[in-house]
């Protein structure tokens, strides 16, 4: 496996990825890895492939942990994460916002722990950490100091490789007004107000520049 991987991404399940931060993956597809935490059903493993191809980008880690319950070992989840971060040797890592979801808050609770400062010989410390936003779960279910301050500016073509990728998961589809249905809009909302053309938009956890 070719470990040069700069930004990784933590998906709970297969479509997170591109809800989220499907923008970013098209525009560094060369330094970009998803690691999938819930095992997909094959249906939904093909849908990821061709969201995948989509995009652009090569690396993925498979964790196949239990789909709706991946809070069942956090112990087993945060080691898992820390042997695919210690092989890749990230400098971002991107978490999902932990919203009504009980899977995007064991990803992104796990996905914290993995990033911390450790004195375990081998931990990799993700120098910058960022959380992104999946606009289906518009709820926290619990507080957070999380704002959304930092956001990635898109080219039209990159946030048309993110709604071809969620055109790729078919099996999630959704009918009338709904956010997965308004992706390049709600880019260009983001986008317009920071004067650029199309956005994703994150929360800066933590920066270090190196």
């Amino acid at each position: 496996m070719d470990q040069h991987v700069k930004r990784a991404v933590i998906a709970p399940h297969c479509d997170d990825e591109t809800l989220g931060c499907g923008g970013l993956l098209a525009k560094y597809r060369d330094e970009c890895g998803v690691i999938v935490a819930t095992a997909p059903d094959k249906v939904r493993e093909k849908e990821f492939l061709r969201a995948q191809e989509a995009l652009g980008y090569g690396q993925t880690a498979w964790l196949q942990r239990p789909d709706g319950s991946l809070d069942r070992d956090m112990h087993a989840l945060v080691g898992a994460i820390d042997r695919v971060l210690a092989e890749w040797k990230p400098q971002e890592l991107y978490l999902p916002f932990p919203s009504l979801h009980q899977d995007h808050i064991a990803a992104y609770e796990a996905g914290m722990r993995s990033a911390r400062l450790s004195m375990t010989e081998g931990h990799h410390f993700t120098p910058s950490v960022f959380v992104y936003d999946v606009a289906v779960y518009d709820t926290a279910l619990y507080p957070t100091e999380l704002k959304w301050n930092m956001f990635e500016a898109l080219t039209e073509e990159q946030i048309d490789a993110k709604v071809e990728a969620l055109e790729a998961y078919s099996s999630q589809a959704v009918t009338g007004p709904h956010p997965v249905n308004s992706m390049k809009q709600m880019a260009h909302a983001i986008g317009a107000s920071r004067q650029v053309g199309w956005a994703e938009q994150y929360a800066l956890v933590r920066g270090v520049r190196v």
